[in-house]
């Protein structure tokens, strides 16, 4: 390699890494409530979208917990599969596929009582802002 060779491409990883963190969001459920008894998490969802690469953020007390379950749980409040459950007091889940993610509190009846939350994970936009163009040949 040249003189300027390792260190251009050490810069260049360095921004792409830099740039995929700016573009991320941090989301924290619930915003300053958090993930507790009582919040609207449907309220909470409204004019927000969740993109690949995003963070999921759930901060909560030892009273609570977080389980990532599979929809037909989500819909009954089923916490005896869990695909991830966790009472840490802060869960951060990175949304690294699109499609829906299904939590619930692993307490079964606060789940009921609406400690839920579907969310749906979208692609981010494509970076290309070139213009596409068909070039049609008229035969006459």
């Amino acid at each position: 390699m040249g003189r300027f060779g390792s260190g251009a491409i050490m810069v260049g990883v360095v921004v792409m890494m830099w740039c995929m963190l700016v573009e991320a969001k941090v989301w924290t459920v619930g915003g300053s409530k958090g993930w507790v008894a009582g919040v609207d998490y449907n309220a909470w969802l409204k004019f927000k979208t969740f993109q690949v690469d995003d963070f999921l953020v759930f901060d909560y007390s030892s009273l609570y917990s977080v389980c990532e379950v599979f929809e037909g749980d989500y819909n009954s409040c089923n916490v005896d599969h869990p695909i991830y459950s966790d009472n840490s007091g802060s869960t951060t889940f990175n949304l690294i596929t699109p499609g829906p993610r299904y939590f619930i509190c692993c307490d079964a009846n606060l789940c009921k009582q609406g400690m839920k939350l579907l969310v749906n994970v979208t692609t981010k936009p494509s970076t290309n802002s070139s213009p596409t163009h068909t070039l049609s040949l008229a035969k006459g």
